[in-house]
């Protein structure tokens, strides 16, 4: 069975809480994370689930608000130091629309050192998907879309679970019409 941990409900200038961001936990124990909050308090949450980085090996950036990307960098940065530790098995893989790709690479290249970058393209894939795209990730197939966001560039995603569920990310932003294809006789909406 798969489990729906929320790291974080806030919103992009909380204080109390940590920014958005969520786990899908499969029954094997394998993580897929859904965006990685606004600063190094990712850390935190994960230590609090009892969520090692070396076992987060897939991750989807719905877009590139602060709140959203920037804890993707120091994701980045503790998975390039486990790697070189030699403590972080396989590879990472890192999805999103083709601008929040390009953004994430820019801004890892901006204040990362050599010593973690040199692992990005090979062991740390930056992987842009399109609108419609179906892809294998862990097993399941997920499909990514295009929200229609008239803020920011967004997708969400559509997961079907080993069982025939699906669970639907929407994204940021509250359910638009533009989605119900994707939503449509899901089992979990986010």
């Amino acid at each position: 069975m798969e489990k729906l941990i929320v790291l974080g409900t806030g919103n992009a200038s909380v204080t109390k809480c940590y920014n958005t961001c969520s786990i899908i936990q499969d029954e094997k124990g394998k993580y897929f994370m859904i965006d990685a909050g606004g600063g190094n308090g990712i850390l935190t949450q994960l230590e609090k689930m009892n969520i090692p980085v070396t076992e987060i090996h897939d991750i989807f950036l719905t877009h590139e608000h602060t709140d959203h990307l920037l804890g993707m960098i120091w994701m980045i940065r503790v998975i390039c130091q486990n790697m070189q530790k030699g403590v972080y098995h396989g590879e990472a893989r890192i999805y999103g629309h083709a601008e929040v790709i390009e953004q994430v690479h820019q801004v890892a290249h901006m204040l990362l050192g050599k010593k973690q970058t040199k692992y990005i393209g090979d062991r740390v894939h930056l992987i842009a998907v399109a609108d419609g795209e179906t892809r294998e990730i862990q097993g399941n197939a997920v499909t990514f879309f295009d929200i229609q966001s008239t803020k920011a560039k967004q997708f969400g995603f559509r997961m079907t679970l080993p069982d025939g569920k699906s669970l639907t990310c929407c994204g940021d932003e509250p359910y638009r019409d533009c989605e119900e294809n994707y939503a449509q006789n899901s089992d979990w909406l986010l």
